[in-house]
């Protein structure tokens, strides 16, 4: 798994991805909430009261195609800390290898 910090300044956590087939990510702070979105591409609207999901301290997100749809799972996501910087983790899966 891939790992980086964020902050609470809005970014980009995954971009648009046609090929991708699941995805996690992981908040790994032991006590910072981060907050994530589903956006449209240009969009950075993602906020503590703006979100699809918040992930508590060690909590995970895992979407994939068999029960959260293509849309949800080759779409762009957002991601905002609440604050500080915490570190998250993610993984993200294809049908093809590179």
């Amino acid at each position: 798994m891939a790992s980086r910090t964020i902050t609470n300044a809005a970014s980009e956590l995954l971009p648009e991805n046609k090929l991708r087939k699941s995805f996690v990510v992981q908040n790994e702070d032991a006590s910072i909430n981060i907050f994530v979105k589903f956006e449209k591409p240009g969009e950075l609207a993602v906020s503590s009261t703006d979100h699809d999901h918040v992930l508590g301290a060690g909590a995970a997100l895992s979407i994939n195609t068999l029960t959260d749809g293509k849309i949800a799972i080759e779409g762009r996501w957002t991601i905002i800390a609440a604050s500080g910087t915490p570190r998250i983790s993610f993984f993200e899966t294809e049908d093809i290898r590179r």
